[in-house]
């Protein structure tokens, strides 16, 4: 009961009793306040204090998804931005009792544990609306595409992990395949065999973006084939439809199956291992992206591709798993790396302790290095036949001859605006003079991760007790984002059609505790 609702009862009992003093009668004051006489006995038999009382309760109905709420409180305080329907797919996903529920009840239930817990949901960033199309034949259009999202170990380890998506356009059927390595010819081809595989058919027409994985190099519209993809194509006799570059209208459907997987599935899930996240999408498809009503059709996906499977051609493929051409290497301290007797160089920063370790592929005479966090080339070198040679590449190197000067310049104006900032590097190159550039380069490779308030407070602490380091610096960062419980930066990286590593078993380097009690204690 609302305040207002106590305030106005009280003072109907006050003039109950005020019109009984002045001489009225059960019937007369019920008649003069609109009040049933009993209604009037019960307040007049009351003192100020019982009728306080008998108001201070609240009252309680039950609802139908009391029993869960523990375990929706919980869900909302490590993961504040789900949404509603995320929150409806958990439920069914942990708790094979759940009563049939319609979405407003899941909503109007999330809603009410909000408010009453003080669990406020993040704000989302607005998506810009795609035009609809007009719905194509069955089993003529798939539409393909990648996308990527950052996850978390159950240690708090961030990595980001990869993932295939290709949708039915008439039924919306789909289907999802996930990687932790970015998306290279062989492993797309084994990706769409898959796919065919789960459809028991093939689409004619796969609409998909300009990408590398496909492309040799587009020439004023005529376009050249990956062998791997021009071999899948020749072998299944599909059509493939490429878009025109940053025309993401032509193949809308996908776009939002990709959101749809960042945002419905991903968001919010803990990484256990690759073979994990792909039995847990394969139930998620079931249950959720294919069992639910889809709001553009007004119809169950996997009802609707029962309609479309009989269109599809006949698929009679094996989907083969593409050899690994990845090699795991340790580098060394001075960022070369070895490789059948010789010294391969990696870009300077590279080495980040002893347990730093690059992915290697060797492809026609050549070695290709990759970086293990984001999978994206970092070196290239021809392979030497002799033995015992660096073979380096001097862009590798530090520009010695650059002006320090501008370099710290560009790092103050990448930064947040603040004096404490520029205070803390005015003291950072008096007292690192000598690995200044390596400081700096090391804050300008992580800042990003990090919010601006973040950052501040980070470089405040630090300046506070006197620590002068870059790598200790972003330690503090990291500690502060996780105290405060914020989520890691989304930073934007190039789709590189290039292998990564599963970072899943990796062991992080330990910290002194010490060091984080000066801040935190």
């Amino acid at each position: 009961m609302s305040e207002t609702s106590k305030l106005q009862k009280y003072l109907m009992w006050y003039k109950v009793k005020e019109l009984f003093s002045n001489g009225l009668n059960k019937s007369q004051i019920g008649i003069s306040l609109g009040l049933h006489r009993q209604t009037v006995s019960k307040y007049l038999s009351m003192t100020e204090e019982e009728f306080k009382q008998s108001q201070s309760y609240e009252r309680r109905y039950s609802h139908k998804l009391d029993d869960y709420e523990a375990y929706v409180i919980g869900e909302l305080r490590k993961w504040p931005f789900l949404s509603s329907p995320q929150l409806h797919d958990r439920l069914r996903e942990h708790f094979t009792d759940l009563p049939h529920v319609t979405a407003k009840t899941v909503s109007n239930f999330v809603n009410r544990v909000r408010l009453n817990h003080n669990l406020p949901k993040e704000l989302e960033k607005s998506y810009r609306p795609y035009e609809k199309q007009p719905e194509t034949p069955y089993g003529q259009y798939a539409q393909c595409d990648f996308g990527e999202r950052w996850m978390k170990t159950s240690q708090g380890i961030p990595l980001k992990v990869y993932f295939f998506a290709m949708s039915l356009s008439r039924s919306r059927y789909k289907f999802i395949y996930f990687s932790r390595t970015p998306f290279t010819t062989d492993l797309a081809v084994y990706a769409h065999e898959l796919a065919f595989e789960y459809f028991s058919g093939v689409p004619r027409k796969i609409v998909y973006d300009q990408d590398k994985v496909f492309l040799v190099k587009e020439n004023l519209g005529d376009l050249i084939l990956t062998h791997g993809f021009r071999a899948l194509v020749r072998e299944h006799g599909f059509e493939p439809v490429f878009c025109r570059k940053s025309d993401p209208e032509s193949k809308g459907k996908i776009e939002n199956v990709v959101k749809y997987v960042k945002y419905n599935f991903l968001r919010g899930r803990e990484f256990t291992s690759i073979e994990q996240l792909n039995e847990e999408v394969q139930a998620w498809l079931q249950r959720t992206a294919n069992g639910m009503e889809h709001h553009g059709i007004r119809r169950i996906p996997s009802v609707e591709f029962e309609m479309e499977r009989p269109h599809l051609m006949p698929y009679r493929g094996i989907p083969t798993i593409p050899s690994p051409k990845l090699l795991p290497h340790h580098v060394r301290k001075d960022n070369v790396i070895t490789y059948k007797g010789n010294y391969y160089s990696v870009p300077t920063g590279t080495y980040q302790g002893h347990r730093t370790q690059v992915y290697l592929e060797e492809k026609e005479e050549m070695l290709y290095i990759y970086s293990l966090e984001t999978g994206k080339n970092i070196a290239a070198h021809k392979i030497c036949k002799d033995k015992g040679q660096l073979i380096s590449n001097t862009s590798h190197r530090r520009d010695r001859e650059a002006a320090l000067d501008d370099y710290e310049a560009t790092v103050r104006k990448r930064l947040p605006g603040d004096t404490v900032i520029d205070t803390y590097l005015s003291e950072l190159r008096i007292h690192k003079n000598r690995n200044y550039r390596d400081n700096l380069q090391f804050i300008l490779l992580r800042y990003p991760f990090y919010t601006e308030p973040t950052l501040i407070e980070a470089f405040t602490r630090c300046l506070e007790v006197k620590v002068f380091n870059g790598c200790s610096l972003m330690k503090v960062a990291e500690s502060i984002r996780v105290h405060k419980g914020e989520a890691l930066v989304e930073v934007p990286v190039e789709t590189e059609p290039v292998p990564s590593s599963d970072t899943s078993s990796m062991v992080p380097d330990k910290t002194d505790i010490s060091t984080f009690n000066t801040f935190f204690i």
